[in-house]
C-alpha cells in the first residue's frame, strides 16, 4: 500500500509538473501570437507608406515629364530665336551701315539663344537624372510593396500556426490539469484505503482480543460445568442411600 501510495504522489507530482510546463508554454505562445499580430499590424503599416511613397514618386515622375516638355519648348525657343538672330544678321550686313545696330541686336540674340540652348541641354540632363531616379524609387516602393505583402503572408502563416500550437497547448494543460486532479483523487483514495485498512487491522486485532476472551470465558465455563457435574453426581450417591437407612430403622 506505502509503494501504491509513492507511486500515486510521483504520478502527481509529474502530472503537476507537466501542467506547469505547459502552462508557461502556453503563455510564452500567447506571447508569440501577440508579436505576431504586432508585426502584421507594422508590416501592414510600412505597406501602406510604400504606397504612398510609391504614389509621391509616381507624381513628382509626371511632375518632370512635365517639366521636360517645357524645356522642350525652351529648346524649340531658343532654336528659333538663333534661327530669326541668323537671318537678322544676314540682313542687317546687306543693309550696310544702317543696319550696324541691328547687328548688334541680333548678335545679342543669338548669344542668348545660344546661352538658352546650353541651359536646356544642362536641365534636360539633370532632368534625365531625376528621372531615372525617380523610376528607380518607383520600382524599389513596387518591391517594397510586394515585400510588404509576402511578409505579411508569411507573418500570417507564422501566426495561424503559432495560433493552433496555442490551442493545442492549451488542451494539453487542460488534459494535464486533468490527470493532475485525477491523480490527487487517486491519492486521496489511496489514503483512504489506506485509513481503512488500518481500522480493519484495528477491528481484526479487537477481534482476535474479543475472541480470546471468549474463548478464555468458554473455558472457564466448561471448568464450571466440568465442576457442577462433578458436585451434582457426588451429591446425588447420597440421598438415595439415605431412604434405604431409614426403612432399615422403621423395620
Amino acid at each position: 500500500m506505502d509503494e501504491v501510495k509513492q507511486t500515486a504522489q510521483v504520478s502527481a507530482q509529474k502530472a503537476r509538473a507537466v501542467t506547469e510546463a505547459v502552462q508557461k508554454t502556453a503563455q510564452v505562445s500567447q506571447e508569440g501570437h501577440g508579436a505576431v499580430e504586432a508585426s502584421i499590424k507594422g508590416m501592414q503599416e510600412l505597406k501602406a507608406r510604400m504606397e504612398a511613397i510609391a504614389e509621391r514618386v509616381l507624381a513628382l515622375s509626371e511632375q518632370g515629364q512635365a517639366i521636360g516638355e517645357i524645356i522642350a519648348t525652351v529648346s524649340d525657343l531658343a532654336e528659333q530665336s538663333n534661327l530669326l538672330a541668323v537671318n537678322a544678321a544676314i540682313e542687317a550686313a546687306k543693309a550696310g551701315e544702317a543696319g550696324k545696330g541691328f547687328a548688334v541686336v541680333a548678335a545679342e540674340v543669338k548669344a542668348l539663344a545660344e546661352q538658352s540652348k546650353q541651359a536646356t541641354t544642362q536641365v534636360r540632363g539633370i532632368l534625365n537624372e531625376i528621372q531615372r531616379a525617380t523610376q528607380a524609387a518607383v520600382m524599389a516602393a513596387e518591391q517594397g510593396v510586394k515585400a510588404s505583402d509576402a511578409g505579411v503572408g508569411m507573418v500570417s502563416r507564422s501566426g495561424d500556426a503559432i495560433q493552433l500550437l496555442t490551442k493545442s497547448l492549451t488542451e494539453s494543460a487542460q488534459a494535464a490539469q486533468q490527470i493532475l486532479a485525477s491523480a490527487q483523487q487517486q491519492a486521496a483514495g489511496i489514503d483512504q484505503v489506506a485509513v481503512a485498512m488500518q481500522n480493519i487491522r484495528q477491528a481484526s486485532t479487537q477481534n482476535m482480543a474479543s475472541t480470546r476472551q471468549v474463548e478464555r470465558a468458554a473455558q472457564n465455563l466448561n471448568e464450571l460445568a466440568q465442576r457442577l457435574t462433578t458436585l451434582i453426581t457426588g451429591n446425588g450417591a447420597g440421598p438415595r442411600a439415605a431412604p434405604r437407612h431409614r426403612h432399615n430403622a422403621e423395620n
